[in-house]
């Protein structure tokens, strides 16, 4: 592994993401702050070797910019229509129920529910 990716690795992995759904770009500003001579594509293409090793997901939500999550925990995500922001959701029984429904072993999902977050429909 090289250090480029050991240290992605690592920020995700710290209280810095825990919790958070990160930009490829947020997680550059926190790379410089331990490597500062990193670069934009060495982050991404580190995303992308991570995502395809299965040791991130990467989000995409409408309109906004694409975010990476660390956690494979299943849970879905909230993603605000207006405003991008994304949260995640806990849907404990869903798995159980879509193999029962499908009649065939599911191993994972992806759930992106759209709404408009509580802050947004305060300023409608």
């Amino acid at each position: 592994m090289t250090k480029q990716k050991a240290l992605l690795l690592s920020i995700f992995r710290s209280e810095l993401c825990k919790g958070q759904h990160r930009t490829a770009d947020e997680l550059l500003l926190l790379a410089r702050e331990k490597m500062p001579g990193i670069s934009r594509a060495t982050v991404y293409n580190n995303l992308r070797s991570m995502e395809e090793e299965g040791l991130i997901r990467k989000i995409t939500a409408d309109g906004g910019a694409d975010v990476y999550d660390s956690s494979f925990e299943l849970h879905g995500h909230l993603i605000c229509t207006s405003c991008h922001a994304i949260k995640d959701i806990s849907v404990p029984t869903l798995l159980e129920d879509m193999k029962r429904i499908a009649g065939a072993d599911v191993d994972s999902y992806e759930l992106k529910l759209r709404y408009v977050c509580e802050n947004c429909r305060k300023t409608v």
